[in-house]
């Protein structure tokens, strides 16, 4: 809900919650966005509605379809091979260069986040806010800001898809492929762990678009 109470602005406010809505898959794929919607079920005024709307839009979040309405975006296969392509160009040249020596503080903190994953209490929300956690540790590590801002742009979009597959299986996979980039880190395997890592993150979720058809 958005508050009068809450020091960002009104549209900030609805924007955030708007997207969240789309990425925890309240408002699922092809949903019709409108502002009774929006009042009705975030408090959301007319103005900051449309404020917010503008933005998800430039984003890719939702799409205007003339003379009918603003729908919520649907995830498509090529969504998710451009996205990991992507992700995997990029961190298995990120770990490539790492070592146990000059890259301490950033496996302390990987070693931390996995074994925080390990609880069996958490909600498939916080594990996925670990996993991005994870990921964003290596980005980070780099100290270059194009590279930060880029998975800062797609983390949302993975972590969308992420929450409509993710059980327990899948879960214990991912904390063992994260337990093996760390260990890959000290024998310069990392760069190939990372990526069977992240191809069958893709895998499982075009398996899910695929059954969805």
């Amino acid at each position: 809900m958005v508050s009068s109470l809450d020091p960002q602005p009104l549209r900030q406010q609805a924007y955030r919650l708007l997207k969240e809505a789309i990425i925890n898959g309240e408002l699922s794929e092809h949903t019709l966005l409108t502002e009774r919607l929006a009042l009705e079920t975030y408090a959301i005024g007319k103005t900051p509605f449309r404020e917010a709307i503008q933005v998800l839009e430039s984003e890719g979040w939702v799409n205007k379809i003339p003379y009918k309405g603003t729908y919520v975006t649907p995830i498509t296969d090529q969504d998710i091979k451009d996205l990991f392509e992507l992700r995997i160009y990029l961190e298995a040249s990120i770990l490539r260069t790492w070592n146990s020596d000059s890259h301490f503080s950033a496996i302390a903190k990987l070693k931390g986040i996995a074994k925080q994953m390990q609880a069996h209490h958490l909600s498939d929300q916080n594990f996925m806010q670990l996993d991005k956690d994870f990921h964003a540790v290596i980005y980070n590590e780099t100290g270059n800001q194009r590279l930060i801002t880029i998975y800062d742009q797609i983390k949302d979009s993975i972590r969308r898809i992420g929450l409509q597959i993710m059980n327990q299986q899948r879960r214990q996979q991912v904390i063992e492929e994260h337990c093996s980039i760390i260990e890959g880190i000290a024998d310069q395997t990392a760069a190939r762990a990372i990526t069977d890592h992240l191809l069958n993150q893709k895998q499982a979720f075009l398996d899910h678009y695929k059954d969805r058809l």
